[in-house]
């Protein structure tokens, strides 16, 4: 049921980082010890905030059967090209000059990002060439974070005070990750010096900024959490991942510490895995919000997804709405996996999306991983649920150990997990 009228014009945005009512930790005698997060059920779990149009600048995504030419998937830069001239051309037509191409976009869709008036904008939208103009939306997300996050501080030359998640325990692990893929965190960052980490700097990605200048830093926390609970190093302290140690790829679409994103900075970031990642990488996305008539999102998920063969794990929500509300939640295809929240219990989480198209539960209630500035923190949300499956994703097939308890519907999640004997793996095609 769509909770909002149209008149409201909200969007749900949600990272998937709940309002916390209270959280408290304490470190004992070096080693980090985690209390429980407690929330109240009552409370909204984000705020709803309207999507601000960008003025004057659109999406603009083109009619495939028009163009003369085909694009290989497997030819980047020449797809790239092709469109890029296509591009100058179309817009020579309608007298707009072509510095005003702010992105082009030639994998998840062909089209690209412009500024240009409202009158230019409608004399395009009736060319043949163009299937559909999108105004570009900036997004804000407002959480409440709970209590200061805690920093191992005196971190122990030999004693292991290291702290295994119960999430990650739940799910099998830690497995000592060994393989050649890496974990895409599509996301505000990571915490590129945080001494838990593996963050592949070479490989990262700014939707917003000139190459020169690229910040892949984490200026708000969501991302490090994300990246600490799909592979947080097994070593002598902190905490450890799912897949401990695995190379995490920031992939900057949100920024700042209210989280700000535009729609065409996050379709840039998911183009962005589909260009550099290979079959078999994962890729969490660990975002979405509600609006029944924005698809450019699911179309560029589906469809890089479906032709690099790159996994991306999808958070559905915490709404407690049908999983089909959100994008790109709402995604089924075959390297989309879309999960659902559970507790300690194994039950369905207050919050949690549920139903078609989800595929998998995991563990979103005090999840306790890595933080921005060398720090750990618990949190809650389907947020923290999905990076449990990326960072068994990217070892092979899922196995799957009994299913999602005090579900709403006649619709199960089995929960996933990995057994001992995979440990070490990361070469099995998908």
């Amino acid at each position: 049921m769509n909770l909002l009228t149209k008149s409201q014009k909200q969007i749900r945005v949600f990272i998937s980082m709940l309002v916390l009512v209270s959280v408290s930790f304490f470190a004992c005698q070096d080693a980090i010890v985690e209390e429980q997060l407690v929330v109240d059920s009552h409370a909204e779990q984000l705020e709803s905030i309207n999507a601000e149009p960008i003025p004057e600048q659109y999406i603009v995504v083109y009619n495939e059967s028009s163009l003369n030419f085909r694009i290989d998937p497997a030819d980047y830069e020449g797809g790239y090209e092709l469109l890029r001239k296509e591009t100058d051309l179309l817009l020579r037509t309608h007298a707009i000059h072509s510095d005003s191409v702010k992105q082009i976009f030639a994998l998840g869709l062909n089209g690209f990002v412009v500024k240009m008036s409202a009158e230019s904008k409608d004399k395009l939208q009736a060319d043949p060439k163009v299937r559909k103009i999108v105004q570009d939306k900036v997004r804000f997300l407002s959480v409440m974070q709970g209590n200061r996050p805690i920093r191992d501080q005196n971190i122990p030359e030999v004693e292991n005070t290291q702290t295994i998640p119960w999430g990650v325990s739940r799910v099998g692990g830690p497995f000592d990750y060994k393989g050649t893929r890496k974990v895409w965190v599509i996301d505000t960052g990571i915490d590129l010096n945080h001494p838990d980490l593996n963050v592949d700097t070479r490989h990262g990605f700014d939707a917003y900024n000139p190459r020169r200048d690229w910040n892949f830093d984490d200026e708000h926390g969501h991302g490090t959490h994300v990246a600490g609970t799909i592979g947080a190093l097994n070593n002598h302290f902190g905490v450890v991942g799912v897949a401990a140690g695995v190379p995490v790829v920031p992939v900057k679409v949100f920024f700042g510490p209210n989280a700000q994103a535009t729609d065409s900075g996050i379709l840039a970031g998911v183009e962005y895995v589909g260009k550099m990642g290979r079959p078999g990488d994962v890729a969490n996305l660990s975002f979405g919000w509600q609006d029944e008539e924005y698809t450019l999102l699911d179309e560029a998920v589906l469809q890089i997804s479906e032709r690099k063969k790159i996994w991306m794990v999808i958070a559905s929500g915490n709404s407690r709405l049908p999983g089909n509300t959100f994008t790109p939640a709402r995604v089924n295809g075959n390297y989309t996996i879309t999960v659902s929240a559970i507790d300690q219990a194994d039950r369905l989480a207050w919050f949690s999306h549920f139903g078609y198209p989800i595929k998998f539960g995991a563990p979103g209630v005090n999840v306790f991983s890595t933080w921005r500035g060398g720090a750990y923190r618990n949190s809650a949300g389907t947020s923290m649920a999905a990076p449990h499956i990326a960072g068994l994703r990217v070892f092979g097939s899922l196995e799957t150990d009994g299913y999602v308890k005090n579900y709403p519907i006649d619709y199960l999640d089995p929960i996933a997990i990995r057994t001992r004997g995979a440990e070490g793996m990361g070469y099995i095609k998908p």
